[in-house]
């Protein structure tokens, strides 16, 4: 970056300015909210909903003004230098701990309830076999010799055929469950039929299910990062990287759509 003297949020309007693009412009293509560009001009970076969101607004105000947004957000991380209060690896090894505790835990359970089965079951195996010895030599003690006959083999008893239960077939929790792929980071804004609200930032190799009953709208700040499947059906979304996609809305008739596309028949 060049050395210009003033701040890092004046920096981006002179960038802006020499190119005559106006604040309402970006806004109307990049769909960031207006208050929030203005906000960024003015290094008020705080106003923002996140301070995760800063880099993907900061890339997708870039590249529509014909900046790097690579350059852009190193120029805003050398000045800022914004902290997250939890590092997503030390949370996700905290829970990786936690489940190998627990996994431990169930295994010695699981193996001292198998061993207690196992002597149980010889101890029961052990007396059976006393009383049955015990009983063979009462009935040849009191049967005399010439009462003594070889026992007859019993005639086969023919067995039915087993009867075959086909599986239940399975049916889904909710009517409508949009599941998403992260191939990149990439943060996310989710409203479900209209009420709960999800905004957090996701990282690469996650997968978030969303179960609604009528309605979800996404927000992403990484499009081309996300790979969405519709009950279990692919809904291509035509981004690339870097693409903030704004308000996706997907609806029962969405996965309508999608079925007979597929040629799948609606249940």
């Amino acid at each position: 970056m060049p050395a210009e003297s003033g701040t890092f949020g004046e920096w981006l309007r002179r960038q802006r300015e020499m190119r005559e693009i106006g604040l309402r412009e970006i806004a109307d293509h990049t769909k960031i909210s207006l208050r929030y560009l203005e906000a960024m001009e003015a290094d008020r970076f705080d106003l923002l909903p996140a301070p995760i969101f800063a880099k993907g607004f900061l890339r997708a105000y870039a590249k529509y003004v014909g900046l790097s947004p690579d350059e852009v957000v190193n120029h805003y991380l050398a000045v800022h230098s914004p902290k997250e209060s939890t590092a997503p690896g030390d949370a996700t090894a905290a829970r990786n701990r936690s489940r190998a505790i627990e996994v431990g835990h169930s295994t010695m359970r699981r193996s001292w309830s198998y061993g207690s089965l196992l002597a149980l079951a010889g101890l029961v195996l052990l007396i059976l076999v006393a009383v049955a010895a015990y009983f063979s030599d009462h009935r040849r003690e009191e049967a005399p010799a010439s009462a003594q006959m070889p026992p007859m083999a019993a005639p086969p008893v023919a067995t039915p055929p087993a009867v075959q239960i086909p599986p239940p077939i399975p049916t889904p929790s909710s009517p409508l469950e949009v599941t998403l792929d992260f191939s990149q980071e990439c943060w996310i804004e989710v409203v479900i039929d209209g009420k709960k609200r999800i905004s957090e930032q996701r990282n690469q190799g996650e997968t978030l299910q969303l179960d609604a009953q009528k309605s979800v709208s996404l927000t992403l700040g990484n499009a081309g990062g996300v790979a969405v499947h519709v009950n279990g059906l692919p809904l291509d979304l035509g981004s690339k990287q870097g693409d903030v996609l704004h308000d996706l809305v997907i609806t029962l008739d969405t996965l309508k759509t999608l079925r007979e596309k597929r040629g799948t028949a609606s249940p």
